[in-house]
């Protein structure tokens, strides 16, 4: 088995409710969700603008992950993941972030 390209972890710790994690082309090739005690939301999606993740879920690329109390999330998305890039998106610009996180560490797997 080979890999396609170069992955590089992103973070977006549980403090923080919205973060851009990558302005620019790339495709999502995995998530680590894991709460901090309680249960826990964050939403991955597409960005808005350079500096703004996009609250809209009508980006096609728009994706809500929920954790429980005390539990994790590890997701490998198959073949070529998801492309977060303006011309495979409504309404976004190129890149990736997570919005409205509530309580867990969100960790993206993504191609660099």
């Amino acid at each position: 088995m080979s890999f396609k390209g170069d992955v590089k972890p992103v973070v977006c710790a549980s403090n923080i409710s919205t973060a851009v994690l990558w302005a620019g082309p790339t495709r999502l090739r995995g998530i680590i969700a894991q709460s901090v005690g309680t249960s826990g939301t964050a939403i991955i999606n597409g960005l808005a603008n350079t500096t703004t993740v996009s609250t809209s879920t009508n980006t096609q690329v728009y994706m809500l992950i929920s954790v429980g109390a005390g539990q994790s999330v590890i997701l490998n998305l198959p073949e070529d993941g998801i492309n977060y890039a303006e011309k495979a998106a409504s309404g976004v610009v190129d890149g990736i972030g997570v919005v409205n996180n509530s309580g867990i560490n969100v960790t993206l797997l993504i191609d660099k």
